[in-house]
């Protein structure tokens, strides 16, 4: 999968999950680590934490670790 692809998948669930606030920075060139820094904010400790797991099941359902 490319990086793209994975950047729009974690918009996309992020959508799904009713985030708040979402942002997508493009850090290509200015760090090795990643090329996209994805922010978002919920509504309480718990959207948070089930938006944020709800990412991390997409990506492994798409075949990402």
């Amino acid at each position: 999968m490319q990086t793209e692809e994975l950047r729009d998948l974690a918009v996309t669930a992020l959508n799904d999950m009713k985030a708040r606030d979402i942002t997508v920075l493009d850090v290509r060139g200015k760090t090795s680590i990643t090329d996209y820094f994805i922010i978002a904010s919920g509504t309480s400790d718990t959207h948070v934490k089930s938006t944020a797991e709800a990412v991390a099941f997409e990506a492994k359902k798409a075949g990402e670790p």
